[in-house]
């Protein structure tokens, strides 16, 4: 208990200094170290001596704060969080010293990593084929990369979906990073007259369930490899960020801001999105079909 009054002592020195809550938090974990008061407790002790509190006792109704590491604390966040990684901060920060789940249990928390699909061995080992293709065609002809035509569809909404900062979870150094599911529409194509002739263009384009023939399958890019799609991992991400925080109040007000979007974006950044087509390629396989970062 003097150990806890020795530290609120600090704190209110170091509010008198008009230094901030932060500051005094970090120097005080570099002087206490594992013995240093939470976050939540030095935050809300350096709140009360701003407001001209003088007494360092804990207030009669609002009990004894939960200060100290002990073994059984930390076991019961422990316990906490595995029963609910999706738990806030605020959901622990009455009943536990909430710096045990960064600097005893190692974790920190993290967003989900959005994948299109999860794949199976087959989807994999398609991915690896397409991806091999694509390097081969390129080293065989230069301007392999300059003949392709490619095309697809997205949604552009009123708001955005859940993001991934809403299901961010805790998790351990070494644990593997939550996979999220992205729900997503797939493409119809488009050819347009003045590429009929089957010479002058390559067709990169996404699957879509409406392609159900042998041959139309054949020529259409494999099924799950949007990561692999130029208008996927370039396209509608730009188009995407420039909608993005805007609220649209019906469709045409989408479509005009769509439009604009689109047109604003550099013909160079279009031109570097098949220049990376073959580094995807490569990644793809290094990682054994699996999506990449």
């Amino acid at each position: 208990r003097n150990f806890n009054m020795e530290q609120r002592a600090v704190i209110k020195f170091n509010a008198k200094l008009d230094k901030s809550a932060s500051e005094t938090f970090r120097s005080m974990q570099q002087v206490y170290g594992s013995q240093c008061l939470g976050r939540t407790a030095v935050f809300e002790w350096h709140k009360h001596f701003l407001e001209d509190r003088e007494t360092l006792e804990d207030d009669k109704k609002s009990g004894r704060l939960i200060l100290v590491r002990t073994p059984e604390m930390i076991e019961k966040v422990r316990d906490f969080v595995a029963n609910d990684r999706n738990a806030s901060l605020k959901m622990m920060e009455e009943a536990l010293n909430i710096s045990i789940l960064h600097e005893d249990l190692g974790k920190t928390k993290v967003c989900a990593k959005f994948v299109p699909h999860t794949l199976r061995s087959d989807q994999k080992s398609a991915r690896i084929n397409y991806s091999r293709d694509i390097v081969a065609a390129a080293e065989n002809n230069p301007n392999f990369l300059k003949s392709i035509v490619t095309g697809d569809e997205t949604w552009c909404f009123q708001y955005d979906p859940e993001t991934k900062h809403q299901s961010a979870e805790w998790k351990s150094k070494n644990s593997p990073q939550a996979k999220k599911v992205r729900k997503r529409l797939m493409g119809r194509i488009h050819i347009r007259p003045e590429y009929r002739d089957p010479e002058d263009w390559s067709l990169l384009h996404d699957n879509a369930p409406n392609h159900t023939s042998l041959i139309v399958r054949q020529c259409l890019l494999k099924p799950y490899l949007s990561d692999l799609a130029p208008c996927d991992f370039s396209l509608f991400p730009k188009l995407k960020l420039k909608l993005k925080g805007r609220f649209f109040d019906d469709i045409p007000t989408i479509q005009s801001a769509s439009t604009q979007a689109l047109e604003a974006i550099p013909q160079t950044e279009l031109k570097h999105a098949f220049e990376s087509l073959l580094n995807r390629c490569n990644k793809c396989i290094e990682a054994r079909g699996e999506y990449f970062e």
